[in-house]
């Protein structure tokens, strides 16, 4: 299956909780991810959508208690991505079952899967677990974010142990110069190439891209150990990787089964709005529907 419902959303990726159950700390991310990209057809994005906005309505309708996120790619292949968390992979098998046994709305999202397909080049569905000893700051409102740009690094057979290291350094330097931009890193299990990993960081705009190398400036820098640490960080990637590439998503609100918790946080965003009835073109000389 793909779009399942998200039980427990990214920590980074979570809507404003009510304030009288606010935590203490920002709540864990989930240590599992289902991830199911859908490449879109040139020229059928809007029909894709139109399929697309009918999986959040079928599930509303079933009041069904998860949810999943949704996002469309800014840059690289035309893509959809639908984001879903668990607490286990246990917790994702029992979702897919519980989905099957609700009879009226899987018949619905096979129907909207018939349609979905005849508009794609081709879907992947992937499975990632959490490293929590390679990530940071992963506690935002992910209510005010708008865009998450993914860098999917794919390491060398036997070389993980670099990555992991490379990944700690930088993580350390974050820390240790008081960064706050965030990244959620995620190893792929399954669906994927071994040694795939997605490097996930949200963003509220673009325009923190035309910030990043002030960010990431002389107190960084120095934080990786200067020159040294610097040259240690480019060997181990250089030594670890096979290929790095970065990518921009848009979230897409339409498509998304957000939950009540995220819509609170910005109604104005992740409500989306009906679109407007097109009014039929009067016929030619209908004296009632013209200027006088």
């Amino acid at each position: 299956m793909k779009k399942l419902a998200l039980l427990a959303p990214l920590a980074f990726m979570i809507g404003v909780v009510p304030a009288a159950a606010q935590p203490a700390a920002p709540p864990a991310a989930p240590k599992v991810l289902q991830i199911f990209r859908e490449e879109v057809k040139p020229g059928k994005t809007t029909a894709h959508q139109k399929v697309e906005v009918g999986w959040p309505k079928a599930f509303a309708q079933a009041k069904w208690p998860t949810y999943y996120m949704a996002a469309t790619s800014v840059t690289g292949p035309s893509e959809a991505w639908f984001i879903t968390g668990y607490p286990s992979y246990a917790a994702y098998e029992a979702d897919q079952q519980n989905l099957e046994k609700a009879t009226a709305l899987f018949a619905e999202t096979q129907r909207l899967s018939a349609l979905d397909g005849e508009l794609l080049t081709q879907g992947r569905g992937m499975l990632a677990a959490y490293r929590d000893d390679l990530s940071y700051n992963t506690g935002v409102n992910l209510a005010k974010m708008r865009y998450f740009t993914i860098t999917t690094v794919r390491v060398r057979p036997g070389h993980d142990a670099e990555f992991v290291e490379a990944r700690k350094i930088v993580k350390a330097a974050h820390e240790k110069a008081g960064l706050a931009d965030p990244a959620a890193i995620y190893q792929v299990t399954a669906g994927a190439p071994g040694g795939t990993y997605l490097v996930i960081v949200p963003r509220v705009s673009l325009e923190e891209l035309d910030r990043s190398e002030a960010i990431h400036g002389d107190a960084y820098r120095q934080a990786l150990g200067g020159e040294a640490g610097q040259k240690r960080l480019a060997e181990l990637q250089s030594s670890a990787l096979i290929s790095s590439e970065s990518n921009h998503f848009a979230f897409s609100p339409a498509m998304s089964y957000s939950s009540p918790q995220l819509v609170a946080g910005d109604p104005a965003f992740w409500t989306p709005k009906p679109a407007a009835a097109t009014k039929p073109a009067a016929p030619a000389g209908d004296k009632a529907t013209e200027k006088k």
